[in-house]
């Protein structure tokens, strides 16, 4: 992995437990919605897929590297993957 996108999905990650931390806060002390619970849920299940999609670029453009592929290629392949993962 790239380094660049290690520090960041590391990063990523860390943001997402925290976020996690703060919705189980918020059932434990059950003076929330459950609207709101969903809500924040979403907002981790979004950042997990935002984190699957680095994860997904750097294996695309460190193995297209590797095996001579285009730039372009590359570029068409992460548009489809993003596409796919909305």
């Amino acid at each position: 992995m790239q380094r660049d996108n290690k520090n960041e999905v590391i990063r990523r990650l860390k943001s997402v437990e925290g976020h996690v931390r703060g919705v189980a806060k918020m059932v434990e002390e059950g003076d929330v919605t459950y609207a709101e619970i969903v809500q924040q849920t979403n907002a981790i299940f979004s950042a997990i897929k935002r984190i699957n999609n680095l994860l997904l670029k750097d294996f695309v453009e460190e193995r297209g590297g590797r095996d001579g592929v285009s730039e372009e290629l590359v570029k068409d392949l992460m548009k489809a993957i993003e596409r796919v993962t909305k």
